[in-house]
């Protein structure tokens, strides 16, 4: 049941490692059964059939005369639901059907197109409390702030990565980071800002960028947890207002550096890591407050008269004497 197991990641690579001999004679297999719950490890496997993965699935129905009638009438009354989709149809469950943003909200910046002329450069860091494999890593992504030919202000990710890196690592890879160009030309265009997490090696990461004099803000999410943060900003990633770069060999699809930053932010807040997350909540609210992003309430026009008066506000004429 290699889903179930907490630390599946390092699980399968010990098992991995059990297989590393062979006689010259034999072709090494692993054969692994699992209910097939939306991981990241079981999702990879799947994606790999037919290059050195075989797949076979099976619904209870296959062996239901081999079952209880007790486990039976347990298991089937989940038929219709979620949970017997992947139960008893062995289905993947797409875990972005319950997450806060929507895939569909994200906008796709056409593949030929070059970059916007870009206003402001945001590089945006959650990091890690440790390196262990199985703590979150530290991720980054950069945002740069452009105007569409129509509409409001608008946020382009031109970057975004994740690593597990000890502090000594991640210093010199964010100077590294803060030193790139966007665009060409004219157009090129720095970063203007670092936004990191006050928070683990976020912490001392800021006193030490601050005395490279390079541009810093610590981020403080105060006590709201890590749904709130994402809930709070996901009507700016509805509106319309993020873009992500489309892939070159993939039509309709984002490139493959921002596919795990798109894939974990839309199936929060069911994912092992949230780091994207976190990166990208503050970034967002930080874009937000300083006047870069805003969603604009409806014309004055637009408001029902009955809205006035239940809200118990009275409509004066300025003018009148």
């Amino acid at each position: 049941e290699l889903a179930a197991w907490e630390y599946i990641q390092d699980s399968w690579d010990q098992i991995q490692f059990g297989m590393r001999l062979k006689l010259q004679t034999m072709k090494t297999r692993i054969i692994v059964t699992t209910t097939p719950k939306p991981r990241d490890l079981i999702i990879d496997l799947i994606g790999r059939e037919g290059d050195d993965v075989v797949l076979t699935t099976a619904s209870t129905y296959a062996n239901i005369n081999n079952l209880s009638e007790n486990f039976k009438r347990q298991i089937l009354a989940y038929e219709g639901t979620n949970l017997g989709r992947q139960e008893i149809h062995a289905e993947i469950i797409d875990v972005e059907e319950g997450g806060i943003v929507r895939r569909e909200w994200f906008k796709l910046w056409p593949a030929d197109k070059p970059l916007p002329k870009l206003e402001y450069v945001l590089q945006s860091y959650d990091c890690a409390y440790t390196e262990k494999t199985v703590n979150d890593p530290t991720a980054s992504i950069t945002f740069g702030v452009f105007k569409p030919a129509d509409g409001g202000m608008c946020v382009l990710v031109i970057d975004a990565w994740q690593d597990r890196l000890q502090y000594p690592d991640l210093k010199p890879k964010v100077i590294d980071e803060f030193e790139i160009v966007f665009g060409e030309g004219k157009e090129a265009k720095r970063v203007d800002l670092v936004l990191v997490e006050d928070k683990a090696a976020g912490i001392v990461l800021i006193q030490d960028l601050q005395r490279a004099h390079i541009p810093v803000r610590s981020y403080n999410p105060g006590k709201a947890d890590k749904i709130q943060r994402l809930s709070i900003v996901a009507n700016i990633v509805k509106a319309g207002r993020v873009w992500v770069p489309e892939s070159s060999n993939r039509a309709g699809f984002v490139r493959d550096w921002a596919e795990g930053m798109v894939t974990q932010i839309c199936s929060f807040p069911s994912t092992t890591h949230d780091d994207f997350v976190d990166a990208f909540s503050q970034a967002m609210r930080y874009l937000r407050d300083a006047g870069w992003l805003s969603i604009d309430p409806p014309p004055p026009d637009d408001y029902d008269p009955e809205d006035y008066v239940d809200a118990g506000i009275k409509r004066d004429n300025p003018y009148s004497l």
